[in-house]
């Protein structure tokens, strides 16, 4: 009896419904989005890469400078204009300028890996703009370059050490998902 009425349907009578009933019905396994009030972009866990070029100086050990590359996340939440949160992150700096060999009877230090943890607090200037600080640990692959004396020889020590670092920063949200930024910091002697 079944099979009768299916073959008895009008397949003309199915052609002449519109396409828009026909997917009306069918359910939306899309996840919610929040409420236009509640969106933020900068709220919410996050990943990144980063580019840029670094320049350090100290009376001390001189300077060096080069490219940097890098990978930092975490989590942030917002409160109105306040943003804070938990990041975390590493890169590497090539440094191509300085501190590869010292001068006869001084010392130059370099850094290439680097990794840590942090807490940032911020404040949006305007929606798209973020000024922040970071406080937190950073783990420094460092090289101090010896260079020779009337008693020795050059000689390089190379060293891991965990340091306490500040910075500051701006951050230009460009779109979604291109942010343009510019950070300053210090970096404290190493903790025993």
């Amino acid at each position: 009896m079944l099979g009768g009425g299916i073959l008895c349907a009008d397949l003309a009578a199915a052609q002449g419904a519109s396409a828009s009933d026909s997917w009306a019905s069918l359910p939306s396994f899309a996840w919610p989005q929040p409420a236009e009030d509640e969106r933020s972009r900068w709220a919410g866990s996050y990943a990144r890469m980063s580019t840029g070029f670094a320049v350090v100086s100290s009376k001390r050990f001189g300077s060096y400078a080069g490219p940097t590359v890098g990978f930092e996340g975490g989590r942030m939440w917002q409160d109105g204009s306040i943003v804070y949160g938990v990041v975390g992150g590493f890169d590497y700096l090539a440094a191509l300028r300085g501190g590869a060999t010292p001068a006869f009877g001084g010392v130059a230090y370099t850094r290439d890996f680097s990794g840590g943890v942090g807490l940032k607090v911020g404040t949006l200037v305007t929606p798209d703009v973020l000024v922040y600080a970071k406080a937190g640990a950073v783990a420094v692959h460092e090289k101090l370059r010896f260079g020779a004396t009337p008693s020795s020889l050059p000689f390089t020590r190379e060293d891991i050490v965990v340091r306490p670092e500040a910075r500051v920063g701006v951050e230009w949200a460009v779109t979604d998902r291109l942010t343009v930024g510019l950070e300053a910091g210090v970096v404290g002697p190493g903790l025993n």
